[in-house]
């Protein structure tokens, strides 16, 4: 009976994050209000308060349901390759820019105009935390490759990419801009290892 509860539950979370996602993308985040939400998700105010505190309650899990996900699929190559060379690494052995296309209602709203106010540094600080936990880079040249700064290099380097090619409408193919990532992260170094695995 409590897990009938729990996937009851977890339905309701999820029409009220599908709503707010569609409601987000149609006026804009400032303009999007809990009444909003329930009228077009057919719940009622009391329904949503049992989840949520408030609107920006809800857009923190969305955001913070989004970008564990997100990070599995960024951190997919390494797990069957715990230390991987990237020049031998193929575009399509990555899946994340296809995940990014297919939840593409979520990633739209990264360029809005009236976005969801940490949507755009949620996305930059998990790229930032992957590099810092999750993934390291081997190199005999560069001693400092895996210092803060090549972190964030590495980190706003995929960031800009990922913006670009969501504000250009995906014009590069998910493959392509797999490419163009490895590409981007074996410049100093071509051996990735893991350096951790799931939580």
């Amino acid at each position: 009976m409590r897990k009938k509860e729990d996937r009851r539950v977890e339905r309701t979370k999820e029409t009220l994050r599908q709503t707010f996602k569609r409601l987000v993308k149609e006026k804009g985040y400032s303009q999007v209000k809990v009444k909003d939400i329930v009228e077009e998700a057919n719940f009622n105010r009391t329904t949503f308060y049992v989840h949520y505190d408030c609107k920006d309650d809800l857009a923190n899990d969305l955001i913070d349901l989004e970008m564990t996900t997100f990070e599995y699929e960024f951190c997919k190559p390494t797990r069957d390759n715990p230390l991987l060379d990237l020049t031998r690494m193929q575009p399509d052995g990555t899946d994340v820019f296809q995940y990014i296309v297919d939840n593409r209602d979520y990633y739209d709203l990264i360029i809005m105009e009236d976005y969801i106010p940490t949507i755009r540094e949620s996305l930059l600080n998990k790229l930032q935390y992957i590099f810092q936990e999750r993934m390291s880079f081997v190199s005999d040249e560069y001693a400092e490759i895996n210092d803060d700064y090549f972190i964030q290099y590495r980190s706003y380097g995929i960031y800009g990419f990922i913006l670009e090619w969501i504000r250009n409408d995906y014009d590069a193919s998910p493959s392509e801009m797999a490419r163009r990532i490895i590409n981007l992260l074996h410049i100093q170094s071509s051996l990735m290892m893991q350096l951790r695995g799931e939580d």
